[in-house]
């Protein structure tokens, strides 16, 4: 209808612009059946239009249909360029198809088209994001010698897949280089760095962590959590009251995660003096409990803490009647793992029907009460 209301509409820079965004929205068919149906009016596909094509196919895993259009191309004397193969890279990436990202840059020289810094940093991240050290070092290595840059999301690849396997010397040269850039770091980045140092037991770096990111960054609660759990880590009592007081001249509220960094260094040594202390002082500092402050009190009953007066507190405050939440910040149970009770709340909640999980608001007392029964019936089970 549209195209009968005028004639001249039928012309190679609208085709153009239909094919791309049907290309765009995921909708291969339509695009393929619009770049048919361009031809057949004598319109010439140009560069643009293939690319629409070829990547669309790619992107939905249609290769065959995306090679031939690729091949189609160069019957039209149309030179593929850089753009086409990267279309092509990334979903082989996507596919997790590396062998045939391989062969895609083989065929790319082979045919005149020299791959830019565009094509290297994308190789980088699909390299990373597989796993695939050695290649995405050659890669790297490549573009030392080539001289080319370096984009931000490439480094932040390289850095996360240091960090996924553990391999610390690299993980921090990289990191250092993200630094350096300016390139502003997301926390889930942060977090797994400081989760390679914590299982290997370098907490000192961890201070250096923080105080690198508040340099750049400013103070945030990230950075406080990462201070802290360099001293309580070492069960430094100095060191974690040293942090508490520039907290303090900073004016820096407490949150959940200070908290419970805190208590659990002071569980883990058994002073249960000063645990009694920051337990009684969380509503003063404007601190509601979470879920493993609860496991923090009911762990401490094991060992010989008497919590009741915090539980009667808790309970004459209507927190107990209060959903179940979980506001400490992850890396906490990074560094001292799952206690005793929160171990006991995932066995029982797993062991109940699924309906009986989602049909339920569960608040602290329901949990409370569903983990002592599974205990007991654990208990009488082993009897």
């Amino acid at each position: 209808m549209w195209k009968n209301m005028e004639k001249s509409r039928i012309n190679e820079f609208n085709y153009s612009k239909i094919i791309g965004l049907l290309g765009e929205e995921g909708l291969i068919e339509e695009a393929v059946r619009c770049f048919q149906e361009m031809k057949s009016h004598n319109l010439r596909p140009s560069l643009e239009v293939y690319n629409s094509v070829i990547h669309g196919c790619a992107r939905q895993g249609n290769f065959d249909d995306a090679l031939f259009f690729l091949n189609e191309m160069k019957e039209m004397n149309l030179a593929p360029e850089t753009d086409t193969y990267d279309g092509l890279i990334e979903a082989y990436g996507k596919y997790r198809m590396y062998d045939e990202i391989g062969m895609c840059v083989k065929k790319m020289k082979l045919n005149g088209c020299s791959p830019d810094h565009i094509t290297y940093n994308l190789l980088i991240r699909e390299f990373a994001g597989g796993g695939l050290l050695k290649r995405m070092e050659s890669v790297y290595q490549s573009m030392l010698s080539r001289r080319m840059a370096l984009q931000s999301s490439s480094l932040i690849a390289m850095v996360e897949v240091y960090a996924k396997f553990g391999i610390l010397e690299k993980m921090e040269n990289v990191y250092r280089r993200v630094l350096n850039s300016g390139t502003v770091v997301k926390n889930d980045l942060i977090r797994k760095l400081a989760e390679v140092y914590i299982d290997n037991y370098m907490f000192s770096r961890l201070e250096k962590l923080g105080v690198d990111l508040s340099s750049r960054f400013g103070q945030t609660d990230l950075v406080w959590c990462l201070r802290l759990l360099s001293q309580a880590g070492v069960l430094s009592r100095r060191g974690m009251d040293s942090i508490v007081d520039e907290m303090k001249e900073q004016n820096v509220p407490w949150n959940e995660t200070v908290a419970n960094i805190i208590m659990l260094a002071y569980l883990k040594m058994k002073d249960f003096t000063h645990l009694r202390i920051f337990l009684s002082q969380l509503l003063t500092q404007g601190v509601e409990p979470d879920i493993i402050t609860v496991g923090i009190v009911f762990d401490a009953n094991r060992i010989g803490y008497d919590g009741s007066r915090t539980l009667d507190t808790w309970r004459e405050n209507g927190f107990l009647r209060k959903a179940v939440e979980m506001n400490t910040d992850p890396l906490v149970l990074t560094a001292f793992g799952k206690g005793h009770f929160l171990r006991n709340c995932e066995a029982a909640y797993s062991s109940l029907e699924p309906e009986d999980r989602e049909n339920k608001t569960w608040t602290y007392h329901h949990l409370i009460d569903l983990v002592f029964k599974h205990t007991q019936c654990s208990l009488s089970m082993k009897d």
